[in-house]
């Protein structure tokens, strides 16, 4: 899918890059089709409804691109924030498309890449473990430093159903 390519464009590192590629290219076909929250109740209301997912996904991926802008970050560090806010809900409604999101797709998604990529590559843990603790104070491994909490900051802040207040999505 090229969908995720202005964003993957941005990693400088080329196997980041293509490892995230490969990822992407390998996301169940559900991904591109839900909503970011099955209930509604989790996410604003454009992340609702079919391609919600991809919406809230690239959403947060532009909140951190922007974070980059007022945060000292080394290239490896923002390509594996890219890498990882890409990456952090592949699986939200698990391996084989449940009904309903999965509160531990956070640690099927780290799994999944950790099978997935089973070589190791600069940046790795940096994004696995990013994945597995971006939902934060919810996660089972909660965030322990500088950018697994903001993988979270940026995945929280791309779900609050503030925005449709402030601009009536």
């Amino acid at each position: 899918m090229d969908k995720f390519k202005k964003y993957i464009n941005k990693i400088k590192d080329i196997t980041i890059k293509e490892k995230t590629q490969i990822a992407v290219d390998n996301l169940p076909d559900y991904f591109w089709e839900v909503p970011a929250s099955s209930t509604g109740k989790y996410h604003i209301s454009f992340s609702q409804g079919a391609g919600g997912l991809y919406r809230h996904t690239t959403f947060a991926v532009d909140i951190a691109l922007e974070l980059f802008n007022i945060t000292k970050l080394s290239n490896l560090e923002k390509d594996c924030i890219i890498s990882a806010v890409i990456l952090h809900d592949g699986l939200k409604y698990g391996k084989d498309k449940g009904k309903w999101t999965k509160k531990d797709h956070d640690d099927i998604m780290a799994d999944w890449l950790l099978e997935f990529w089973d070589e190791d590559f600069d940046g790795k843990d940096i994004i696995i473990n990013s994945i597995r603790s971006h939902n934060g104070q919810w996660s089972r491994i909660k965030p322990n430093n500088r950018i697994e909490k903001l993988v979270h900051v940026v995945d929280y802040l791309g779900s609050r159903k503030f925005y449709d207040e402030y601009y009536g999505v």
